[in-house]
């Protein structure tokens, strides 16, 4: 995920996690402040019903402790109409008149003793069950309990309130996301906008691309800006120094390797009938070779990195120069063992430079016999493919590991498999540098067996 998908996302997580919490405290606080608000309004009818039956009791001349049935039914009656649905019960909780007799309870018999045995100690207790308040409270007649109220309150109002009140909450909450993700989502994209420039900006410093950033405001992405111009400017000063020495060292090392290798050949013909120096003489030669193509591919690099590597195009029968160039290959194949097998469609016309193609096939051909053992077969295959003429050559060898394919074009890289091989690891790099100068692509896979399959695609020439 990206940091702009997960800032969005953990910060509208938080926002609701909060809206959340937030929500559920204040339900809460209505809540408690709500039940609050109704038992305090209970104790209230809860007194004055208490005045009400006590004056009653005393006026029917009980002459029991105890309230009787018949003041209870009188009472009972009266009450009803004032306060709804309620019931008396003596001291043994046995019922002695209600108002709704037919009515069922939310609430079990022995929840209702419980509240009714609290009240019958002096004190307020009561229950909440399917949106009801079950209330219970002593009756009193000096100082003695003759019986016990219970008032059974609907919560009904209280419900339909909450109901409301959440379904606003929830508009709110859904109004208030809409509105916060849209501000997350322009914050998120200002502090991710200077990360993703730094981000291409790296990427673009990684393949040597050295663009300084533009630089607004004085805050810490500002400094880090600078701070990164500032190493850009130093890499690639490093980077063109460097290339000045190698590109210096080669040219002072081309006048001497030439005289070596010319001085080599020279011996070979005054040593011969002196083995040991024959062949002293032969891996002088032989070295002195190799070092000449290391710094002939070194100026070639050289060359490309200051844009003065020079191309002739013109107009070139490519199946003609594969077919030349396996040729000129065949003895170099016989010295390492190597049986070359060609598919060549004939008259592929492209637009190109014909050394630099030679260089490119060259190439790989001697790549594909280093790496391959001893007997083994190279096939090459040449073929158009609609607009494209695709060039395939195949080994039996070593093989790339397919996490390399793509670094065996880098400079002076050489594959975990191959570091014991003869190489300079730079006939790669040149190889894709001059396909991608013609428009191609080159790509390096596994063969069908083992070994490797160089992919060449060059653009056809149309005809007429």
């Amino acid at each position: 995920m990206k940091l702009k998908a997960r800032l969005i996302t953990g910060n509208l997580l938080a926002t609701m996690l909060t809206l959340l919490l937030v929500g559920i405290l204040v339900m809460e606080g209505i809540k408690q402040l709500s039940i609050s608000s109704i038992e305090q309004q209970l104790i209230e009818q809860s007194k004055l019903a208490e005045i009400y039956i006590s004056q009653m009791h005393i006026i029917k001349n009980d002459s029991s402790e105890d309230l009787s049935s018949e003041t209870a039914s009188g009472v009972i009656s009266k009450l009803g109409l004032i306060l709804g649905n309620i019931r008396i019960y003596d001291e043994n909780y046995s019922l002695l008149a209600s108002s709704k007799s037919n009515e069922k309870d939310s609430i079990t018999e022995y929840e209702n003793k419980k509240i009714l045995e609290a009240a019958s100690k002096g004190n307020y207790a009561y229950i909440i069950r399917d949106n009801r308040i079950y209330f219970a409270s002593p009756v009193y007649v000096q100082e003695n309990t003759i019986a016990i109220l219970e008032i059974i309150y609907p919560l009904t109002f209280f419900r339909d309130f909450t109901g409301r009140f959440i379904n606003i909450l929830f508009i709110g909450a859904g109004l208030f996301t809409v509105l916060i993700t849209f501000l997350i989502a322009n914050i998120a994209a200002k502090v991710t906008k200077p990360i993703n420039k730094l981000a291409v900006a790296a990427e673009n410093y990684a393949n040597r691309n050295f663009v300084p950033l533009k630089i607004k405001g004085s805050d810490e992405i500002a400094q880090l800006y600078r701070s990164f111009n500032a190493m850009g400017a130093q890499l690639q000063d490093y980077i063109q120094r460097q290339k000045q020495f190698v590109s210096n060292v080669s040219h002072e090392l081309r006048t001497p390797l030439t005289a070596i290798k010319g001085y080599s050949e020279l011996l070979m013909d005054e040593v011969k009938g002196h083995p040991d120096m024959e062949k002293a003489v032969y891996h002088l030669n032989n070295e002195s070779r190799r070092l000449a193509k290391l710094v002939d591919e070194v100026l070639t690099l050289s060359r490309i990195d200051s844009n003065k590597e020079s191309f002739q195009f013109g107009r070139l029968n490519l199946s003609s120069i594969v077919k030349e160039t396996i040729e000129k290959m065949s003895l170099r194949a016989q010295k390492y063992g190597i049986r070359i097998v060609s598919g060549i469609e004939p008259d592929i016309f492209i637009w190109g430079d014909r050394e630099k193609l030679i260089q490119v096939i060259v190439n790989l051909l001697d790549n594909a016999f280093k790496f391959s053992p001893s007997p083994s077969t190279v096939e090459v295959k040449l073929h158009r493919d609609a607009n494209m003429a695709l060039l395939n050559i195949t080994d039996q060898g070593i093989g790339i590991p397919e996490k390399e394919a793509e670094k065996v074009f880098e400079r002076f890289y050489r594959a975990e498999n191959a570091r014991n091989i003869t190489g300079t690891g730079l006939g790669l790099p040149i190889v894709k540098y001059i396909v991608e100068e013609h428009k191609g692509s080159i790509e390096l896979k596994p063969g069908i067996e083992k070994g490797t399959a160089a992919k060449v695609r060059l653009p056809v020439l149309q005809q007429g």
